[in-house]
């Protein structure tokens, strides 16, 4: 689910993008930013997509795996709800490249008109992950020492980004086993001891 998410958003945002500025991308990609920086691509000027956090949403944890299913009880362990935190960075190893910034303005815009992402208002509709009903984004602001510590994981080169949560993204691969008929009254009978 998360590789079909994360390729959607890249061509969904190439799309949006390509049609604003209109030229042809691609203009973002997909990738792990350690390895680009490691790497030191030269060619590179684009804006990068990585996963920096995965984080369980704990509002929506379902306690109760027993469902009703017409006249059956079934078992079924609950799906795992999940938030991706993502960062978008603007890549480039040329000193006077700053199309990037313009680069990060069109991704704030696409969540900005589409704060909830659902197959009807998608740029590519046909990319739209299956199982999914919307993805909601959520822009997530860091103070300097959040910052800080974020870009010392990726060696202390700061690159102009932002960060957006993909809120509420289901992990499900539970089997539903049969439990057999509800319980619909029940009868107690007790016995008193004489005394």
């Amino acid at each position: 689910m998360f590789l079909q998410l994360i390729n959607f958003l890249k061509d969904d945002l190439n799309a949006f993008i390509a049609q604003k500025i209109g030229a042809n991308g691609p203009f973002v990609v997909a990738a792990n930013l350690n390895n680009i920086l490691e790497k030191g691509e030269a060619n590179l000027s684009k804006i990068i997509i990585t996963i920096v956090n995965i984080e369980e949403e704990k509002m929506l944890k379902t306690p109760d795996p027993y469902t009703r299913v017409n006249s059956e009880i079934t078992y079924r362990k609950p799906p795992v709800w999940l938030n991706l935190v993502c960062l978008f960075t603007f890549y480039s190893k040329s000193i006077d490249d700053f199309t990037g910034l313009d680069l990060l303005e069109n991704v704030v815009q696409y969540f900005q008109t589409k704060p909830r992402v659902e197959k009807t208002n998608a740029v590519v509709p046909a990319n739209f992950p299956a199982g999914l009903e919307e993805i909601r984004a959520e822009f997530v602001s860091l103070n300097y020492e959040q910052t800080n510590y974020l870009w010392g994981l990726f060696g202390g080169r700061y690159h102009p980004s932002v960060i957006y949560k993909l809120k509420t993204v289901p992990v499900d691969n539970a089997d539903i086993t049969p439990g057999g008929p509800p319980i619909l009254n029940t009868q107690v009978s007790a016995l008193h001891k004489a005394t």
